[in-house]
C-alpha cells in the first residue's frame, strides 16, 4: 500500500479544515409543484374584441351581468319580428332598438299611432305628417330619403285606415323598386304592423287597398333583403299578422301572450315545447321577452330590455286628479242643449236603415261572387269547417282571392278565420230579417 507524501496530506487538511461533522446538508430547495409550472408559463389570454357591428337591447334576464346583444348585419339577413300583447313593451323594445342603432344605420320608422315623435326630436331624424302628403308625392318622398340616407319617422295617425294602407304601400313599393346605386342599408320599422298585413279581418278598406298593403309587407320582409332594407315588424298578435309575412322572418323577440292561440303560434316560432310556453308565456313581465334567432348573441333566450332616451308616449298612464265639476257646470261645458237640436235635425234626413246599408256595402265588394261560392261550400262542413288551402282548391280559386273573400265574410259574421283554417259561425247576419 502506498503511502501519502506530506503535501499531499496538507492539501487534503486543508480542504476540510472548515467542515463540521455535526451538521446535516443543507437541503435542496422543492421544486414547485407541475400545476403551478404549468399556470405561471400560462399567458392570459387577450380579451374578446367587441364586435363593432352589435347593440345592446338588454340584459341577461338571469343573469344582469351579462348583455343580450344584436347583430345588425345579421339583423338585415334575417329580418325582426316584435311580437306580444298589449303591454309587453313592444314599442319601448322597438325605440330601445332605433336608439341603439341610430348613426350605424338609415332608419326608416313607420308610426300609425303617433309614438315616435319624440324618438325624431332626441335623435334629430325628420319627421313627416304622412296624411299630408298623397300617392305620388308620399312615394317620391321615400325614393329621396332612400337616395340621400335621411333617417325619418312617418307619422300616420291622423290618417283614415285605409289612407295609411295606401300610403305604407307606396313608401314600401318606392324603397323596393329604388335603382341598384340606391340600395344602401337601411332598416325600416313598423309598428302595430298587423294592421298593414292582416291576416284573416277586414276593415272598412276595399279589397285592392288590402291586397296592395299586404303585398307591400311581403316584398319589404321579402325581395328587401337583397336590396339591403331590413324590416323589423311589432304587432299584438301573431295570429292577426299574415302568414307570408312572418314565414320570411327568422329573428324573433316574443314577450307576453295570453290567448291560447297566440301561445300556440309563439311556441311554434321559438321552438318551445307547448307545456313551457303554456307555463312561461303568460308569466313574462312587460319589458321581458324571449330572443332567438341568428342575430342575437344568446339564443333562445330570456332578455329584460334596458333603457330608452326618448319619453314612451305609449306607456301604461298613469291615475291623475279628475277636475271636479258641478252637473251644470259640466252640462254648460258640453252645451246639451246645442246637442239636442242637432239630434232634431238629424231626425228629418232621409237614411237607409242600418240593415240595407250593411247589404249594400257587402254586395259592392269586389270578392262578393267569390264569397257567395265559399260560403255554399262552407255550409255543408258545419260546425268544423275546412282550411283556406283546402277550400281554394276545392272552388278552383286563387288563394289570395279567397282569402279576401273570407276576410269579407268574417267582417260581416258570416264565418270565423282562426289559425288552424276556417270555420262557420252558428248565426248568418242575412238570415235575420232586416
Amino acid at each position: 500500500m502506498t503511502r501519502a507524501t506530506p503535501s499531499q496530506e496538507a492539501l487534503v487538511a486543508a480542504a476540510f479544515k472548515n467542515v463540521r461533522y455535526d451538521e446535516k446538508p443543507a437541503p435542496k430547495p422543492a421544486a414547485p409543484p407541475k400545476h403551478a409550472i404549468a399556470a405561471s408559463a400560462k399567458t392570459e389570454p387577450p380579451p374578446t374584441p367587441a364586435d363593432p357591428n352589435a347593440i345592446t337591447l338588454g340584459k341577461l334576464d338571469l343573469n344582469q351581468s351579462i348583455d343580450v346583444t344584436l347583430n345588425i348585419e345579421k339583423l338585415l339577413e334575417g329580418r325582426l319580428l316584435i311580437q306580444g300583447a298589449s303591454g309587453a313593451g313592444k314599442s319601448w323594445t322597438l325605440r330601445r332598438l332605433l336608439e341603439q342603432s341610430s348613426g350605424r344605420i338609415q332608419q326608416l320608422v313607420i308610426d300609425p299611432e303617433g309614438e315616435f315623435k319624440s324618438l325624431a326630436d332626441e335623435l334629430g331624424y325628420l319627421y313627416i305628417e304622412g296624411h299630408k302628403l298623397k300617392g305620388a308625392a308620399i312615394a317620391e318622398m321615400a325614393r329621396r330619403a332612400r337616395a340621400n340616407r335621411i333617417s325619418m319617422v312617418v307619422d300616420l295617425s291622423d290618417a283614415r285606415r285605409e289612407e295609411q294602407m295606401m300610403a305604407v304601400a307606396a313608401i314600401f313599393h318606392a324603397l323596393i323598386e329604388c335603382p341598384q346605386e340606391m340600395w344602401h342599408p337601411a332598416l325600416v320599422a313598423v309598428d302595430e304592423a298587423h294592421l298593414f298585413a292582416p291576416w284573416g279581418s277586414q276593415g272598412q278598406e276595399s279589397t285592392a287597398v288590402r291586397k296592395a298593403s299586404i303585398a307591400a309587407v311581403v316584398d319589404l320582409m321579402s325581395r328587401g333583403r337583397k336590396r339591403g332594407l331590413a324590416g323589423v315588424l311589432a304587432t299584438q298578435r301573431l295570429a292577426r299578422l299574415s302568414k307570408s309575412v312572418v314565414s320570411e322572418i327568422h329573428n324573433f323577440l316574443i314577450g307576453i301572450n295570453t290567448l291560447d292561440l297566440d301561445v300556440k303560434r309563439a311556441a311554434e316560432t321559438i321552438g318551445w315545447e307547448m307545456r313551457k310556453a303554456y307555463d312561461r308565456l303568460p308569466t313574462l313581465t312587460p319589458g321581458e321577452f324571449v330572443a332567438t334567432g341568428p342575430a342575437f348573441s344568446l339564443s333562445p333566450v330570456e332578455v329584460m330590455i334596458g333603457d330608452v332616451k326618448s319619453r314612451h308616449i305609449g306607456a301604461a298612464p298613469r291615475l291623475a286628479e279628475v277636475q271636479q265639476l258641478d252637473a251644470e257646470a259640466a252640462r254648460s261645458m258640453l252645451d246639451i242643449d246645442e246637442l239636442v237640436e242637432m239630434s232634431r235635425a238629424d231626425e228629418h234626413e232621409t237614411t237607409l236603415q242600418p240593415g240595407f246599408k250593411a247589404v249594400r256595402a257587402f254586395i259592392r265588394d269586389d270578392s262578393f261572387p267569390l264569397a257567395g261560392r265559399a260560403f255554399e261550400a262552407l255550409k255543408g262542413l258545419m260546425p268544423d269547417g275546412t282550411t283556406v288551402r283546402s277550400l281554394a282548391d276545392h272552388l278552383q280559386a286563387d288563394e289570395d282571392g279567397l282569402i279576401a273573400a273570407l276576410a269579407l265574410l268574417e267582417s260581416y259574421g258570416g264565418v270565423e278565420i282562426n289559425d288552424e283554417g276556417v270555420r262557420v259561425a252558428p248565426k248568418f247576419f242575412w238570415e235575420k230579417k232586416l
